[in-house]
């Protein structure tokens, strides 16, 4: 890794923990730009309290600090002992990302503090252009215990949300679209239609907000190791959101001292698009641990998996149905990834174990799965076979086999892998102590065996990917599969995940479906016979989007892998639209969100890491739109032909879902572009350079 770093410390005050001083009075630090102030100060009752306004706009009210540990509380009857201010401005160069360098400048401000019993806490304050950041170091040496986090978020105005309630279980709900005094996760989680499945746990991060002025917020968190994962409860009428630590054990992390919690963060910007272009949750995170990131790659990839989703196949071999993981069948898939510049191809369903309640192996493939020979096949066309290891929860029986199955992969070339945690997680949930470990053990772990990661059901992302370039990417939202199951997701659905989940990190969205009404056929034909459904019963489902929408998901959704989700058959029917999959990359050097506002509708041009070509897309809710695009950054001076994928006269997601046009002009960074989106539609453009 190439990193520029400068550093500039200045020493506001030199004081040692054991030696009180008088009281401090309230203290600021500001963003390098000037825009963002956070300030501090300790009220009467000894309580610490911080706030944090933007362009002037009041964005944080006084807001109460506060962590409870074995050794002491840290909320009240605390005094400052010392505080230092420093400035840092660093450029990095990501092994994968948005950008091929990265801007890390912030200023900084360490407040120590010291309770009544003479224990020692910092509370680190940064301030960056977009956005501000605050975590606790806990001195001294020895085993804590982390009892809560009383971080208040006391939002100054009752701004607009975007939320999900949050869950011990589950993060794939729809979003809502709400003011924050309209918050009501309990009639969230009912109309999500799963209460029993659901422990209530406030509101799920990544939340976002617009205020009254127009500036845009986002609440998060940011490198958690050794830590539950946070959600936030949420006081309507205090509007004001508390974090809440994950599990139901009194003490939720026992740590070794020092330690430093994860960072509380707070994006904020005057446009919509400081949230997509925003690295603040990167620049958190530690630098690259791996010596070696020769082997890390981003690709697109097919897979087996939708499918079965489709019902055409199904994950156990059972006799009964078609099994998908079969080598002929792989080997179909492989010939295709080929054929058009595919890197690799994802098979579940490969191993012994699938059925509920079964215990999978994650070494002994099924009998009609020669997955050495699958390997062999793979590289001599030029294609990987992408690994897959599903679970269903059972993490203890995961644990014991992970070392074994992951030096099993490495033995047969297999460079990724795909995990999973389906169902219910006995005596703990997907989000405590524990299972961050977990997770965080299968990157770590995974980085040995030179094995990439991506994650399903995933603890949220929070930029930990800079620290181990090899977790690609994750789930942690509602994805496509959604669609193949009910009614699917809500149509307001995918032009509000750039500026929630997709913030937090890379998502495995699973993007690309042209076959967009289609029949669950293995369905229908059981409901059918046991008399349990009427044969006339539709069994037409919708992908609540048009082809061209599809198209652009591989821009305005962010992941160094990319799936190309849809059975091979259903490309072959629109091979000219299938170019475009065949020509975006997943690896950028420039990243611009043009337009957008969330839940509504997004723009967004990307600049490919190694060439000259830009890539542009956009995609709208239910309502039509008609889109401005001007090209000005594009390299003055230059022409390029660009080529669109726009929805067609008669498209719309629910009525000619793959009625598409495609045009080729030339442009320079003049021109301006007038494009129109059907209802739930979109657009895509390859503009390369001549």
């Amino acid at each position: 890794m190439n990193r520029i770093a400068t550093i500039v410390a200045a020493m506001v005050m030199l004081v040692g923990c054991n030696s009180l001083k008088s009281e401090f009075g309230a203290q600021s630090v500001t963003s390098p730009d000037g825009r963002v102030v956070l300030s501090f100060e300790l009220n009467s009752e000894g309580e610490a309290l911080y706030a944090v306004t933007f362009a002037g706009e009041e964005i944080i009210a006084p807001s109460h600090l506060g962590i409870e540990t074995s050794r002491g509380e840290f909320d009240e009857d605390m005094r400052i002992v010392d505080i230092k201010t420093s400035t840092f401005n660093e450029t990095w160069e990501p092994v994968w990302g948005q950008y091929a360098k990265i801007e890390n400048h912030y200023n900084e401000m360490v407040v120590a503090l010291q309770n009544e019993n003479g224990e020692c806490v910092d509370v680190t304050f940064r301030l960056f252009n977009d956005g501000a950041a605050l975590r606790y170091t806990l001195r001294g040496e020895g085993v804590c215990d982390i009892l809560n986090e009383e971080t208040e978020f006391r939002m100054a105005r009752d701004c607009f949300a975007h939320w999900m309630a949050g869950s011990d279980d589950d993060a794939e709900f729809n979003y809502m679209h709400t003011p924050l005094s309209g918050i009501n996760t309990q009639s969230m989680h009912k109309s999500a239609g799963r209460v029993q499945d659901i422990l209530e746990c406030g509101v799920a991060t990544l939340v976002a907000m617009k205020t009254p002025a127009g500036n845009y917020i986002a609440l998060h968190e940011a490198a958690l190791w050794s830590y539950p994962g946070m959600a936030l409860d949420f006081d309507a009428e205090e509007l004001c959101f508390t974090t809440e630590l994950s599990g139901d054990s009194e003490v939720k992390s026992r740590v070794e001292l020092p330690f430093s919690t994860p960072w509380r963060t707070i994006i904020v910007g005057d446009r919509v698009g400081t949230l997509v272009e925003s690295s603040m949750v990167l620049n958190l995170n530690e630098p690259c641990a791996l010596e070696d990131t020769s082997w890390i790659k981003p690709m697109k990839y097919v897979g087996v998996w939708w499918e079965m989703h489709l019902k055409e196949s199904i994950w156990d071999m059972d006799g009964k149905y078609p099994h998908c993981a079969t080598t002929a069948n792989v080997k179909q898939y492989i010939d295709f990834a080929a054929e058009n510049g595919f890197d690799g191809v994802l098979v579940e369903g490969w191993n012994e174990g699938w059925g509920w309640g079964e215990r999978f192996d994650y070494t002994r493939p099924y009998p009609d799965f020669d997955i050495e020979e699958l390997c062999r096949y793979a590289e001599e066309r030029g294609v990987e076979l992408i690994g897959h290891h599903e679970t269903y929860a059972n993490v203890d029986n995961y644990d014991a086999q992970m070392t074994n199955a992951y030096a099993y992969y490495e033995t047969l070339g297999v460079n990724s892998v795909k995990t999973g945690y389906v169902g219910n997680i006995n005596g703990r949930n997907h989000y405590d102590r524990e299972m961050v470990d977990h997770y965080n053990r299968t990157v770590v772990e995974g980085a040995q065996h030179k094995l990439c990661i991506d994650i399903h059901e995933p603890i949220h992302s929070t930029g930990i990917c800079r620290t181990y370039p090899n977790l690609m990417s994750a789930e942690g939202m509602r994805g496509q599969e959604w669609h193949a199951w009910n009614a699917g997701n809500c149509i307001d659905h995918n032009p509000t995940l750039p500026f929630t989940r997709n913030v937090a990190g890379p998502m495995d969205f699973t993007p690309g479906i042209f076959d967009l009404r289609y029949h669950n056929t293995i369905n229908k034909a059981a409901a059918t016979a046991d008399g349990s459904v009427n044969a006339d019963y539709d069994y037409t489902f919708f992908v609540n989007s048009t082809l061209a929408h599809q198209l652009a998901q591989y821009v305005v959704f962010y992941s160094p892998i990319q799936m190309v989700a849809d059975l091979p058959k259903n490309y072959r029917e629109h091979d000219d639209a299938l170019q475009f999959i065949r020509d975006v990359p997943v690896d950028w050097a420039d990243t611009r969100c043009l337009a957008g506002e969330i839940g509504d509708y997004v723009v967004t041009a990307r600049k490919d890491k190694h060439s000259d070509n830009w890539y542009v897309g956009g995609i709208t809710d239910g309502e039509r739109r008609n889109i401005s695009v001007s090209l000005n950054f594009l390299d003055a001076n230059r022409i390029y032909e660009a080529t669109i994928y726009r929805d067609g006269t008669r498209a719309g997601w629910n009525t000619h879902p793959t009625d598409y046009a495609i045009e080729h002009i030339n442009v320079d960074s003049t021109t301006t572009l007038d494009l129109t989106m059907a209802p739930g539609g979109g657009f895509a453009i390859s503009i390369k350079a001549i």
